[in-house]
């Protein structure tokens, strides 16, 4: 297993499929914060769940940023 140079053919690290898991759980990351946000009111501890939400949420936006730099797969 040699070091592939630039333009040697490489295939795309991620895949549109890719891309619409990354959306997929972005979006599903919207609905969660509703949900610790009345967890929270309801007077529940859920710091932890909400900072591993923020942490992967901030995760998947790097690398869809990294990768999909114009929002779509090529």
């Amino acid at each position: 297993m040699g070091l592939r140079l630039e333009g040697e053919n490489m295939a795309a690290p991620l895949t549109r499929e890719d891309l619409t898991n990354i959306n997929t759980a972005l979006k599903a990351a919207k609905e969660v914060k509703a949900v610790i946000a009345r967890a929270k009111q309801a007077g529940l501890d859920v710091e932890a769940l909400e900072a591993q939400l923020l942490n992967n949420e901030s995760r998947l936006q790097g690398i869809k940023a990294a990768f999909y730099p114009n929002g779509r797969a090529s």
